[in-house]
């Protein structure tokens, strides 16, 4: 078949994982990563959907190329970090990244101390406790007030919300603790999509887990793992639902499928920019270009936007006048101050962690925020960013809607009409396409955002951690003593350092009273046991499932 190569790299044998050339290739009006192993021979895999939308892409953020060192990821450069606390859960999710179920080993205090020490002497930055699932831990939030008494400031929770439905008070003992958003496994308001993805329906669950946070003033992040032909034309729905829900649900992640652990066929798998058409289709405002690429990672890895009130409109009223320092904003804006940052105790800035109430305004009065902030001042703006402070946008924290809000109005940036109609109550919603195997590309691998902490005092990227060989194998960490199991189908707890601690075995139930999990055993309607179709069940969040 004719191709037309756009761009050379180095990538990785899918067999193997060993470093082999590799090439961009224009076919079929898409963008393929071909690559040919001396041992296994030729891959080609189809990894964006459209020539025209990677060209674009391109244009954004860095343009990473591997120093040919470690594949280790600077202390400044680490967005996040995902820390594993156990390998048991209360589902069994077939495309789980860490291969975890019902009676896997808890990791040690110890070596969860030494996890956090690894975070805390990069700068602490923000942390995700992940597994299997951490809320099966008893000491979860003891876990949680450690890592904030070690100077890490942001620490979300990624869960199934299991516990935080079932169990009355939870979610609050968490926020006392100092958890500062929910990472919520969210894929779909349909109960069928449920049983197809996981075999149970959740969608009581679901809904309990959010109301719960909300009594808590906890923040929920959406992540919904997206599957073509189940619920990939649920992403509007789920859009308009956090909308709806703003005042506790802060953003949405949507993860497409991708292939890791226990999922490791080539099928089922989609680019993040097919993605982004569809949901473009099912939302009236949103062109395809709405979503932008991130600003510190490769362009390919994660898009994103944010729906904004469209009374925020900026040609509304909008009269710029010079504020002291020189900047520009809005006559009657608190920015305009002379100057001590731009977000003063009554500019409307969501930064004091406030939400207005979430029925004042329907989702369809939302629109994306490339109606008011260009290509060319998002570039900008995302120049300023720091890594953190940009994961803590993402999760709608008020940290991070502080940091928007100061650095629009007050780094010397034009944001016409100010920037309390901006970010007053913006709903981030973005695509993260974790790398696989065939995507792999350790140009893209090096400059990775998302961590994960080993007891050497490494970050390592995420996705070189989980990826895994066609085999089933886990490759890269093995071959650079990250830790962890060496496969996908060693037993629980191979990997952990020690015995671990006594697995907690706790119950569920759905909205009928039928159990849903007891000791760790995930059961369907009728009693027998469920093996749940999820990509990101136990691990909702970054420790989810991702497509290139």
């Amino acid at each position: 078949m004719d191709s037309d190569v756009l761009a050379e790299t180095t990538s990785l044998c899918p067999d193997c994982l060993t470093e082999v050339p590799g090439q961009y290739e224009e076919r079929d009006g898409g963008v393929f990563l071909t690559r040919t192993c001396d041992d296994h021979g030729t891959a080609s895999r189809r990894v964006w959907g459209s020539l025209d939308h990677w060209d674009w892409a391109a244009d954004f953020g860095p343009s990473p190329e591997h120093d040919g060192g470690d594949l280790t990821v600077d202390d400044d450069h680490a967005c996040l970090a995902v820390v594993e606390v156990t390998e048991d859960c209360n589902l069994s999710c077939s495309y789980c990244f860490a291969s975890s179920g019902p009676g896997g080993a808890h990791r040690t205090e110890a070596e969860i101390d030494a996890l956090l020490e690894t975070v805390a002497a990069a700068g602490g930055r923000p942390i995700q406790f992940s597994g299997g699932e951490p809320t099966v831990r008893d000491d979860l939030p003891e876990l949680v007030e450690r890592a904030r008494e070690m100077g890490i400031d942001h620490v979300e929770v990624n869960t199934n919300g299991i516990r935080l439905a079932t169990e009355e008070g939870y979610a609050a003992e968490l926020a006392a603790a100092g958890v500062t958003a929910v990472y919520l496994q969210f894929d779909g308001l349909r109960g069928e999509t449920y049983e197809a993805i996981r075999e149970v329906d959740l969608v009581a669950e679901k809904r309990a887990a959010i109301e719960a946070c909300r009594a808590a003033d906890l923040p929920v992040v959406l992540v919904p793992t997206v599957v073509p032909g189940v619920n990939d034309d649920e992403m509007g729905d789920i859009v308009r639902f956090a909308i709806e829900n703003r005042d506790v649900v802060r953003s949405v992640n949507f993860q497409p499928v991708a292939h890791f652990g226990r999922y490791a066929d080539d099928d089922g798998r989609f680019a993040i920019d097919t993605a982004t058409r569809m949901l473009a289709e099912q939302v009236d405002s949103l062109e395809p270009r709405d979503m932008l690429p991130a600003p510190c990672c490769s362009a390919y890895c994660q898009i994103g936007t944010a729906f904004v009130p469209t009374d925020a409109d900026p040609d509304v009223g909008a009269v710029e006048a010079e504020n002291g320092d020189g900047t520009t904003g809005t006559e009657g804006d608190d920015a305009a101050d002379g100057g001590d940052g731009c977000c003063g105790s009554d500019d409307g800035c969501a930064g004091d962690g406030e939400a207005d109430t979430a029925d004042e305004a329907s989702p369809d009065a939302f629109v994306p925020l490339t109606q008011f902030v260009d290509d060319q001042l998002w570039d900008a703006l995302a120049g300023m960013v720091d890594e953190g402070d940009y994961m803590e946008l993402l999760a709608g924290t008020a940290a991070g809607e502080e940091w928007a809000c100061k650095t629009a109005g007050c780094c010397g940036v034009d944001v016409p009409g100010g920037v309390e109609g901006l970010f007053d109550e913006v709903v981030p919603v973005s695509f993260t396409g974790f790398m696989d195997a065939d995507a792999a590309d350790v140009n893209r691998l090096s400059n990775c955002c998302i961590s994960v902490p080993t007891t050497d005092g490494d970050l390592v990227p995420f996705c070189g951690y989980n990826m895994t060989t066609d085999d089933g194998e886990y490759a890269l960490r093995n071959r650079n003593d990250w830790g962890g199991r060496e496969a996908v189908d060693d037993p629980p707890g191979s990997g952990y350092a020690g015995e671990g601690d006594t697995v907690v075995e706790g119950e569920a139930v759905d909205a009928d009273g039928e159990t849903l999990a007891d000791g760790g055993e995930t059961v369907a309607e009728d009693g027998s046991e469920a093996s749940s179709g999820s990509c990101c069940g136990p691990d909702a969040g970054d420790n989810g499932c991702g497509g290139a």
